[in-house]
């Protein structure tokens, strides 16, 4: 009997030990913290537009091009929403005809 309780618990170890490597790391700070800022409150739990929201969290501080984040327009919120299907349209650029 302890034999197999001794087995079982280092086959639980070696499981739980590979899972950490495949998900990054055993930090449970950071991976409580990455599923937090993971989470848009926007249109759940709070009253506001879900592009708007993930804009300000973008990190997109001024004009450039960043293609790892927005690849579409050199200033988001300033293009419109034909030209940036993802931050487009949110600094009052609509489509025009």
């Amino acid at each position: 009997m302890r034999r197999t309780r001794k087995s079982f618990l280092t086959f639980v170890m070696t499981v739980a030990a590979g899972a950490c490597f495949q998900i990054g790391g055993c930090n449970v700070v950071g991976m409580a913290r990455s599923a937090i800022d993971s989470i848009n409150p926007c249109g759940t739990i709070l009253a506001c537009d879900p592009r708007a929201y993930q804009f300000l969290r973008s990190g997109i501080d001024g004009p450039g091009v960043r293609p790892d984040i927005d690849p579409f327009c050199t200033y988001a919120p300033f293009c419109t929403t034909t030209q940036d299907p993802i931050f487009g349209g949110l600094g009052g650029g609509t489509a025009t005809p």
